[in-house]
């Protein structure tokens, strides 16, 4: 009976880090740009989110002031007067002027409402998005494509089997 030899299913060798390696590369160059794609419409989708809160509570401000109004509420029917008109009830005097004088109720109900601040996150600054982002994603692409034509060159050198005689 012949003796049996058996290999090994996974020989390493030095082809496989520049494979890996170059593939890295590449998927890197192809994702992180997307990435921040993704990153900025996130920022942009949380902006318009609070432009539309400010907008419902410019609404409400609105609402409020014109049930207000219907409702008759004496300090708001003075107000409108005083601003609007230069009416003031007899008896009483202005003892300032306010510098909102040329105010509409629209720019009073803009005041009442406070608007929100958003601050987008940056995307993370590493130096593999420098290089993924930048002029420089060619060469990326490129490095990684020559890693992998490297890593098939250094790959596993087919053994030759002598048989016996």
């Amino acid at each position: 009976m012949g003796m049996r030899v058996t290999l090994p299913f996974f020989n390493p060798d030095p082809g496989w880090l520049f494979l890996v390696a170059g593939i890295a590369l590449i998927v890197c160059a192809a994702v992180i740009p997307e990435a921040e794609k993704v990153h900025s419409m996130r920022n942009q989708l949380q902006t318009i989110r609070f432009a539309e809160q400010h907008n419902f509570d410019r609404m409400s401000a609105c609402s409020r002031f014109l049930d207000d109004l219907k409702a008759g509420d004496q300090g708001l029917v003075r107000r409108l007067a005083a601003s609007q008109l230069n009416l003031m009830p007899r008896g009483e005097t202005a003892l300032l002027i306010a510098t909102s004088i040329d105010a509409t109720p629209s720019d009073w109900i803009e005041a009442s409402v406070i608007p929100p601040s958003y601050d987008p996150d940056p995307y993370p600054d590493t130096l593999l998005s420098r290089w993924t982002l930048g002029p420089q994603r060619l060469w990326v692409i490129a490095s990684g494509a020559f890693c992998i034509f490297l890593g098939l060159i250094f790959g596993p050198v087919a053994r030759i089997q002598e048989k016996p005689i």
